[in-house]
Formats: C-alpha cells, sequence, structure tokens
C-alpha cells in the first residue's frame, strides 16, 4: 500500500517535470512571439503578458516542489554539516521536513480559500477566471507534505528511479513497478 502511494507521487513528480517544461517552453514563445509582434509590427498580444505571468507562478512552484523533492531549495548553513554529530544533524533535518510540512499545510489552508475566492474574479485580457493564477498553491502544498512527511518518516521514496527516468535510463514502467534496475 505505501509503495503504491509512493509511486503514484513518483508518476506524479515525473508530470510535473514534463508540465514544467511545457510551461516554460510557452511561457518563453508566448513572450518571444509578442515582442516580436510588439516592436515589430507595432501591435502585439493582448493576453501573452497574462499568459507569461500564470506559467511563471504554475513554474515557480513547480519547481519548489521539485526542489524540494530533490533537496535544492535555498540552504542556510550556519553549522558546518560534516562536522555536527549525527544526532544533532539528525534533529537539525527533523526540524527541516517539520517546517516543510508546515509551510505545505500553510499554502493547503490559504490556498484553496484564494482559489474560490479568485475563481470569481476574470482576468481582463485573457478573459480567464483569476483562480486558475493560484490553483497550483494547494496542488503544491500536497506535494511539500507528502516530502516532508516521507523524509520525517524515512520512507525511501525511490528517488533514483525518478532521477532514472529523466535521464532517460529507466522507463515509466519501471517506476510504476517500482524496478529501478529494469
Amino acid at each position: 500500500m505505501l509503495q503504491g502511494i509512493v509511486r503514484f507521487f513518483n508518476l506524479l513528480h515525473v508530470l510535473l517535470v514534463v508540465l514544467a517544461k511545457i510551461l516554460l517552453v510557452v511561457m518563453v514563445l508566448t513572450i518571444f512571439a509578442n515582442v516580436v509582434l510588439r516592436y515589430g509590427f507595432s501591435s502585439g498580444l493582448q493576453w501573452s503578458e497574462e499568459l507569461g505571468l500564470l506559467m511563471a507562478v504554475w513554474f515557480s512552484f513547480i519547481a519548489m516542489v521539485l526542489g524540494v523533492k530533490q533537496n535544492l531549495h535555498i540552504h542556510i548553513n550556519l553549522l558546518p554539516e560534516n562536522k555536527l554529530p549525527p544526532l544533532v544533524d539528525k534533529i537539525l533535518r527533523k526540524i527541516n521536513d517539520l517546517v516543510i510540512i508546515f509551510v505545505g499545510c500553510i499554502f493547503l489552508r490559504w490556498g484553496i480559500p484564494l482559489v474560490a475566492f479568485t475563481m470569481r474574479s476574470i482576468l481582463p485580457a485573457s478573459h480567464l477566471p483569476a483562480g486558475w493564477l493560484y490553483m497550483i498553491m494547494p496542488v503544491s502544498a500536497v506535494f511539500l507534505v507528502y516530502e516532508g512527511l516521507v523524509d520525517l518518516l524515512g520512507i525511501n521514496t525511490e528517488d533514483e528511479a525518478v532521477d532514472g527516468y529523466l535521464l532517460g535510463t529507466v522507463s515509466l514502467k519501471q517506476i510504476l513497478k517500482g524496478d529501478k534496475h529494469g
């Protein structure tokens, strides 16, 4: 059961990476097209700035989630990591996990009402509900809480399999089966 949840979240993480790539490409192409149209032809795409903002917000939250999964988020090391006693290092890592869980809970608690409230607003140029801009916040919260909990509890999340898939050495089928090596 637990490994099934891990595999499900690993699949979601792979999908997040794919979504982040798509968002980045669409954002760059949209903004580039708008710049070319604006300066080359004296006309632009009215909705491009809103779409670019939407893509940037979503990309940032996805990058945050993936950064937490890969332990790539910003660190401030006041004490040298390799010189701490193992118990102190373990306690500090658990505090880090608790902070991540806390931030995820805050995102979830306030993200859902924010999305609900802003769904009533319409973005002026694109005519999209403004809630779409913030919808990624509670979604990323679920991932933050998950990552914090599995790290806090010491559950193996098979990160090597996800990394292998992203590098092209492991198939998606292997991730779903939990087989890292083929």
